[in-house]
């Protein structure tokens, strides 16, 4: 507890000199508009919009299998710790691996994956992959929204998420309206190209995002995001607030330290826990204990933000190791409570099919290592840390998950940052639209008719 003590103390004044330094007035912040990662010399993209299919070739999965059957899983759990608090399971990973081998079914998944209509154009010298999926036709309003994912997610996250939004009435959520979705993969995730050059950050990603928006026909609609997702779609409601019509997050990018008086806000809750509006954050909330969860469970964070090539060499070659990396996140993320599980608790919200499913696609696109680098990039790009000061005047929603590790920002410090017309908070975790699709298209849908 003492080297705890002495690591947050400075933690603590580290935060008030950050909310003292944001009281500084935002220098001017200059966004290019345009850019090329793909490969070789710059040159026009194509904007031809081409139909995508996922059609993963046999060689692929033959050699996956020859991979598991050869894994080397030869440490043991400790005797008295049969649990995942020092990550994950021997025990539960060999029995994932036998489950991978001999009941997981890749082409059923990818039939799964192929039931909404894909895309991919070309934005910034890269090909940019797509689901855009339309409601029935009994939808007299239709409104365009863009969902973007984090890591170590993907598009798959939202195949639950998807038919809510596109369909509510089937779903019993009473609107007369329903959503076109939108669903980019992030440049370096899923079947979207890895950037062939340095400097794509989520910055970068978000000005990538807009232009798919304008070629598809939508000068103006709505973002929705967590992790990754969320910090992009604010920093596009930042940078372009012409085309954003409302903003729906399941993770509020609002750090301790982010402006002065969020900071003041967010220690009197902690102080007098009365000021606060939630009962549930009243309990438990503490700005300072966030650090202590950083310093314990963001140690991948530090890896992929330093020397990502290093780190992910080693997943990319071994599907078990990317498989232990990966879904000891679905474990810790959705309930830190889990660790003290055998079993991480993972089948507790997910299947195994839906993991692996996750884990498959980074596998079999082999882009874990560029996916491991827009880390560093966020970290190099210092208008992403020069923007959090930036208020949102965009209206902007908060669904807040109770079992979010990283994210309980009450609304009195949100409010600070963004112009939060909506807050709710639902039993989840950190991956929002995986494990709780139907609470969250509900908040998605409340606060959109809340603005009409």
């Amino acid at each position: 507890m003492g080297i705890l003590k002495l690591i947050l103390i400075p933690a603590a004044v580290g935060v008030l000199i950050a909310a003292v330094w944001n009281l500084i007035p935002e220098k001017e912040i200059i966004v290019e508009e345009n850019n090329f990662y793909g490969s070789g010399k710059v040159r026009s993209d194509n904007t031809e919009i081409k139909p995508f299919k996922v059609n993963v070739d046999q060689s692929v999965i033959d050699d996956l299998k020859n991979r598991l059957l050869n894994a080397r899983i030869s440490h043991s759990v400790l005797e008295d710790s049969d649990d995942f608090y020092y990550g994950f399971n021997s025990k539960q990973l060999l029995k994932l691996r036998d489950y991978w081998l001999n009941k997981y079914d890749w082409r059923k998944q990818e039939a799964l994956l192929n039931q909404f209509p894909q895309f991919t154009t070309e934005i910034e010298g890269l090909q940019v992959h797509f689901l855009r999926v339309t409601p029935p036709k009994s939808y007299k309003i239709v409104k365009p929204i863009l969902v973007a994912h984090g890591w170590p997610g993907n598009v798959f996250e939202f195949y639950k998420f998807i038919p809510i939004l596109t369909d509510p009435k089937k779903h019993g959520i009473n609107s007369d309206f329903a959503f076109e979705v939108i669903a980019p993969s992030i440049p370096g995730y899923g079947w979207s190209e890895q950037p062939k050059k340095t400097g794509f950050s989520q910055l970068a990603c978000a000005r990538v995002f807009r232009k798919l928006m304008l070629r598809l026909g939508f000068e103006k609609f709505y973002l929705q995001g967590g992790d990754w997702g969320a910090i992009i779609t604010s920093l596009l409601t930042k940078v372009y607030p012409e085309n954003v019509i409302a903003l729906h997050m399941n993770m509020i990018p609002a750090m301790p330290g982010s402006n002065f008086m969020g900071t003041f806000y967010d220690i009197l809750g902690w102080l007098i826990p009365s000021t606060l509006s939630s009962e549930a954050l009243q309990k438990t909330h503490n700005p300072f204990a966030k650090f202590g969860v950083l310093i314990v469970e963001t140690g991948y964070m530090h890896l992929q933000a330093t020397k990502p090539d290093t780190a992910g060499t080693s997943l990319n070659d071994s599907p078990i190791g990317l498989a232990a990396y990966i879904i000891e996140k679905f474990s810790t993320w959705t309930n830190t409570e889990y660790r003290a599980l055998p079993d991480g608790g993972l089948n507790k919200k997910f299947t195994n099919d839906e993991l692996l499913t996750i884990v498959m696609i980074y596998w079999t696109n082999g882009n874990i290592v560029s996916s491991q680098r827009f880390y560093r990039e966020f970290f190099l790009d210092r208008r992403c840390e020069a923007l959090a000061k930036r208020y949102v005047s965009t209206p902007t929603a908060h669904a807040s998950g109770l079992n979010e590790l990283y994210d309980r920002c009450p609304i009195e410090v949100s409010r600070y940052s963004y112009n939060v017309t909506h807050y709710t908070e639902i039993e989840m975790g950190h991956f929002a639209a995986f494990e709780a699709p139907k609470p969250l298209a509900t908040s998605v849908f409340k606060f959109v008719k809340d603005l009409e």
